[in-house]
């Protein structure tokens, strides 16, 4: 249909209605019609597709957020080797005698801090500074002499060889003896002599180092374990933290 003479017809419709309107109503005029909202269309642009964004998978216990860029920490952390450091501090503050077992040579050492020694067992040795006594024939024979195992035996000698490192691992918790622990390593100088090859000839001195992991409880701070890697290769437990004995001059 032609728009122009549908809008004639639609006009001349509406005229009759409206004076069939006005003769039934008694000449009334009649009222306003009311205007109807127009419809609004909205036509938005379609947007260019944007490239995909790479999703980042989070890491476990943590809640991943949406529309935020990672940045990086700016707390300082501590660095291991004064954790350890402070570690051995806190230790021999309230650490007073304690007694350990090396396992693979079925020594045990008790020892009173900060010099005192005494192996147990039937190859007795009392160690007081640089005094040394062995039972013999004629009862304790006192001399002098070097013990490695004592001062394997010594926390402030683990805490002088940690301070002397020049790396020091964090380890991280850890058992020890059903002990929840944390760990730290380090690597110890170690010289080893060898025997002579030839009869008459001087041993051979060689250096490396040994890899030595210290294990501190958390509950009170004190260590529990010394692991010693090659060339020794020893496992040191430490115990009865604080026990009421003393480690006098034999008599």
């Amino acid at each position: 249909m032609n728009w122009s003479k549908s809008c004639v017809i639609f006009g001349a419709a509406s005229l009759l209605v409206a004076l069939a309107t006005a003769c039934g109503n008694g000449g009334a005029v009649p009222p306003a019609p009311t205007a109807l909202p127009t419809p609004t269309i909205q036509v938005v642009a379609s947007p260019t597709p944007l490239p995909p964004t790479a999703t980042i998978a989070p890491t476990r216990g943590q809640t991943p957020t949406l529309g935020t860029t990672r940045t990086p920490s700016l707390v300082p952390t501590t660095a291991p080797k004064d954790m350890v450091m402070a570690a051995f501090t806190k230790a021999l503050a309230t650490l007073k005698t304690y007694r350990v077992e090396v396992l693979q040579e079925n020594r045990y050492i008790a020892v009173q801090l900060p010099d005192r020694y005494l192996q147990e067992g039937a190859d007795s040795i009392v160690k007081i500074g640089g005094s040394v006594w062995r039972p013999g024939v004629k009862g304790w024979q006192i001399g002098t002499g070097s013990f490695p195992f004592f001062d394997r035996a010594n926390i402030n000698w683990y805490k002088d060889q940690f301070a002397q490192s020049s790396q020091v691992t964090l380890l991280g918790p850890g058992m020890a003896e059903g002990v929840a622990c944390v760990g730290y390593s380090a690597n110890f100088p170690v010289t080893k002599i060898n025997p002579p090859k030839t009869p008459g000839g001087a041993p051979e001195v060689s250096q490396s180092t040994m890899a030595v992991k210290i294990w501190f409880a958390t509950s009170d701070g004190f260590p529990r374990r010394v692991e010693m890697a090659a060339p020794l290769s020893l496992t040191i437990n430490f115990f009865d933290f604080n026990d009421p004995f003393k480690i006098d001059p034999p008599q």
